[in-house]
């Protein structure tokens, strides 16, 4: 899988903790296994492994369940900063496809 920049990311940083917010804002009410994470974030996993913790320490994310020996993550929405996260990721998509339409309302000069 390629990793291709979202608009987010534009807006507060490529880092690899941002990363892995913003794939998991896009895959909101999905759980995912860290090698998930990490191929959907273009991340290894030993990066994953360092980061989770972290991440998971700040409410950002949350064990959803276990499946035998793996541990499945999901984006906790309940924590505000996420809520805040997630607002800002509807506003920008918004703002493109609002972008997009006035594009295509402009006719192409002859």
């Amino acid at each position: 899988m390629t990793y291709e920049k979202s608009m987010l990311l534009e807006v507060i940083g490529d880092t690899p903790e941002n990363r892995v917010i913003d794939f998991l804002i896009e895959g909101r009410g999905i759980d995912y296994s860290k090698t998930d994470i990490a191929e959907g974030c273009g991340l290894s996993r030993p990066t994953i492994y360092k980061l989770l913790p972290g991440l998971i320490k700040n409410g950002i994310v949350r064990i959803k369940r276990k499946v035998g020996r793996i541990t499945l993550y999901q984006l906790d929405e309940k924590n505000n900063r996420v809520k805040a996260l997630v607002k800002l990721e509807e506003i920008l998509l918004k703002e493109s496809f609002e972008e997009a339409g006035a594009k295509e309302a402009i006719p192409a000069s002859h």
